[in-house]
């Protein structure tokens, strides 16, 4: 009788402990994050997160990037971004590590391209420098900028306008000293969102980039969410919607890539691993499908990895064929200009 009753108190136990976690999970948390704007930004940014382990924005050299100037811009509403700039190698043997030739050096004629990283971390982030190095291998510019409240950028309030502006003012930086030679934009992750959203407004000022590279995109953010492998168990709740999606877009985190690019003119080269689990590639397929119905006439360009390259979420500059790829996407929109 002693041990049946002993059952009995376990079972309730364990019942209640699945019960407890159960509210918590499903409807506490839910909760939390509807009405906590600055949760959802911090979960949604991760601007303090994940930052190199080594901070020496001012010294390039000590990751081993010569040839790279570090420098800042300051924006119209008085925020500072910090910035690199990786010269092509082909001016770094010409011109040396002189870094009073760098801005000059914009309007030499190589691609220009502003390198738009995703959430969390930093420009001197490993797999970042790897992607820099090989850019700068086939002879282009980079200009990494870290975004407001990112690495050793003002630290304000952060939201999707003044992100979208980080990137618009580093451009028309770069255009203003660049005279005429050809300026390119790559996204990653959050980035392709920032970078779609501001090339499209560019264009509405009459200023056109020469292409867009999109590495790991989502077509808009709610969709993000939404396949994000932490919320999937979720999503098939009915209130999902009302505590999950719809308090990110009231507080203006949108990011919609499909309605920013359905009109532009900007070439886009889509690069997405079929095995990243981060953001699914069906997104980019969505994207890619979504853009190509609305500007049939524009260049707009898919690439899929299979997944038994491993390159994940942050990995696509491992693909040794990736200098060619960008290679001849640029030569393409080139040509196009022409």
């Amino acid at each position: 009788m002693l041990t049946n009753c002993n059952k009995r108190k376990a079972c309730c136990t364990m019942v209640g402990f699945f019960g407890i976690a159960f509210v918590v999970i499903f409807l506490l948390v839910p909760a939390i994050w509807r009405y906590s704007t600055s949760i959802q930004k911090s979960m949604i940014f991760l601007n303090h997160d994940y930052m190199p382990e080594v901070r020496n924005y001012s010294h390039p050299e000590v990751y081993d990037l010569d040839g790279t100037r570090n420098f800042y811009i300051d924006t119209k509403d008085n925020v500072t971004l910090g910035v690199w700039h990786i010269l092509p190698s082909n001016l770094f043997v010409k011109y040396g590590a002189n870094e009073s030739n760098y801005e000059q050096l914009l309007s030499h004629g190589e691609p220009i391209i502003i390198y738009m990283h995703g959430n969390s971390g930093a420009r001197p982030n490993n797999q970042r420098i790897e992607l820099y190095r090989k850019l700068r291998d086939i002879n282009c510019h980079v200009i990494a900028v870290d975004y407001r409240s990112y690495a050793d950028s003002t630290n304000v309030e952060i939201d999707e306008t003044g992100l979208v502006l980080d990137v618009i003012e580093t451009f028309k930086w770069v255009y203003k000293r660049a005279h005429g030679s050809p300026i390119f934009g790559w996204g990653h992750s959050l980035g392709t969102g920032i970078g779609a959203h501001a090339f499209s407004l560019l264009e509405k000022e009459n200023i056109n980039p020469h292409g867009l590279i999109l590495e790991a995109p989502f077509n808009k953010m709610s969709e993000a969410i939404r396949e994000y492998s932490t919320t999937k168990v979720l999503r098939y709740f009915p209130w999902f919607d009302f505590f999950i999606i719809d308090p990110v877009i009231e507080n203006g985190i949108v990011f919609d890539t499909e309605q920013n690019l359905k009109n532009a003119k900007v070439p886009v080269l889509i690069l997405h691993a079929r095995d990243d689990i981060i953001i699914s590639y069906q997104l980019s397929e969505n994207l890619y499908n979504y853009i190509t119905a609305s500007r049939k006439s524009e260049l707009t360009e898919l690439v899929l990895y299979d997944a038994k390259y491993g390159f994940g979420h942050q990995f696509i500059c491992r693909d040794n064929e990736i200098e060619k790829k960008i290679e001849k996407f640029i030569q393409k929109c080139l040509k196009m200009t022409s």
